[in-house]
């Protein structure tokens, strides 16, 4: 079937980047675990639709010729991204390069037929992930405002439960991700195999998207209550993913089932000869990436070696203990800069391969559940350095810390870890392979708005690395 040889041209073509999401799907962990059955259930409904091949070659129309030059600047910007390891746009350029060249080999009409099935695979893609902190925070306020109305004796602060009988944290795990997509995609396997219009679609995802949401804060209300009752006692305190799946089925089957049947309208899509043109400009990325040379490892060039004479002995504790997993080196050291004792966190990494990015992730610098984050500003010094700057209260108690982070890439600074990934792109092009984050902590006498002012000449100093 020309459809699906097209999908596999892109895929074989591609191979790089599916590799490594594979590796992804096969984890089964929440934000991908519906991966797989999402393409088995995309080509299905494939096949089901009625095809009819009429012989006729697709005509050379200037539309033909730009979307040939389209395909060809997917591929050179997936390459770019692939060459950079930045994952998740090369993921989204292979979806768009799919449908391209449905388009251009096949048609524009036929590519219209199958476009709403091609869409399942924004779910087996990692950018629902992204949702996670946004996701716990929400769970974090609707708990706690169902909590306080149910009238437990029960202190809510940030993400933490406080029960007479024991703590509850909501940490990233009952953020509810997994609940949320399949529940969007549920909703819109619906509305796909309904032939809903669009607004009676956009209807079912957008309530699908609610349920989703009511079912993981419900599963969370239902284990305070449980653990309040049981006085942390039971069985569903330490294991409770079976009891999340059962209230999350308790809520969307019944849905599923009064969901509105609509008429099955069976519509024969017309495949025209298929065009191998398309091919050509699909290989540039690929080509590009094979015979593009492996980097050149230097040195790292980032320490905290200008800083030696403000150097003073680490006999106090400044700040929370950092938990990332980073795949470089950590060099920890305090200073006494203008009367301010601090603690800086320098992270280094330097590439070894093209397959590697120059910027890795990092994760969740400070414990949610030892610290909530207050207060969060981009703070430009004199200097015109900036930094992310946040104010954190540890749990249960007035006790704050001020954090600034910086991300140095090749020869950039800044204070976004967003910019810093696109920003790979001009230091690469400069021959940077280095990366470093700094994190400078400070112990807070009150609410930190006078360490705020009185750090900054200190960060002018300290971000003056390279």
């Amino acid at each position: 079937m020309p459809i699906f040889v097209a999908i596999l041209s892109v895929a074989l073509c591609y191979l790089p980047s599916l590799t490594t999401l594979w590796k992804k799907w096969v984890l089964w962990d929440q934000d991908l675990a519906h991966a797989l059955p999402t393409l088995v259930v995309m080509f299905t409904l494939l096949i089901y639709r009625n095809y009819q091949q009429t012989g006729i070659h697709i005509a050379k129309t200037p539309w033909y010729w730009l979307q040939l030059i389209a395909i060809g600047s997917c591929s050179l910007l997936w390459y770019l991204f692939e060459s950079l390891s930045i994952s998740l746009p090369a993921y989204a350029l292979i979806i768009a390069l799919i449908a391209l060249t449905i388009s251009a080999s096949l048609s524009f009409q036929v590519l219209r037929a199958v476009l709403p099935y091609l869409g399942l695979l924004i779910f087996t893609i990692p950018i629902w992930g992204e949702l996670n902190r946004t996701l716990v925070e929400l769970s974090s306020l609707m708990v706690g405002e169902a909590v306080k109305l149910s009238r437990m004796t029960a202190l809510i602060d940030g993400s933490n439960i406080f029960l007479p009988s024991g703590t509850i944290f909501i940490a990233d795990g009952c953020s509810g991700l997994r609940y949320l997509t399949v529940a969007l995609l549920i909703g819109y396997i619906l509305a796909l195999v309904n032939n809903y219009r669009v607004p009676q679609a956009l209807t079912t995802i957008l309530l699908a998207l609610l349920l989703g949401l009511f079912a993981n804060w419900l599963r969370i209300y239902l284990l305070v209550l449980i653990g309040y009752v049981t006085e942390m006692q039971s069985s569903l305190m330490r294991d409770h993913e079976t009891f999340g799946w059962v209230v999350f089925a308790m809520i969307l089957i019944p849905s599923i089932y009064f969901a509105p049947i609509a008429k099955q309208q069976s519509v024969t899509i017309a495949i025209p000869r298929s065009s191998l043109l398309p091919l050509l400009p699909l290989l540039i990325g690929p080509l590009l990436l094979h015979f593009s040379p492996e980097p050149k490892t230097g040195t790292q060039p980032l320490s905290l070696q200008h800083l030696a004479h403000y150097q003073i002995p680490a006999t106090s504790v400044i700040g929370a203990r950092l938990s990332t997993d980073f795949p470089g080196t950590k060099v920890q050291q305090q200073f006494g800069i203008d009367g301010t004792s601090l603690q800086v966190d320098l992270f280094t990494h330097i590439t070894s391969s093209k397959k590697e990015e120059i910027v890795p992730y990092i994760g969740r610098l400070i414990n949610s559940s030892q610290w909530n984050n207050e207060q969060q500003l981009n703070l430009t010094t004199a200097g015109g350095q900036s930094f992310d700057t946040r104010v954190f209260r540890r749990v249960g108690s007035q006790i704050r810390i001020l954090v600034a982070r910086q991300y140095v890439v090749g020869r950039y600074q800044t204070a976004n870890y967003f910019y810093a990934k696109l920003i790979q792109i001009f230091a690469k092009a400069a021959g940077d392979n280095y990366f470093g984050l700094l994190v400078v902590q400070v112990n807070c006498a009150a609410d930190c708005n006078e360490e705020i002012v009185r750090i900054q000449p200190a960060l002018d100093k300290i971000a003056a690395i390279q």
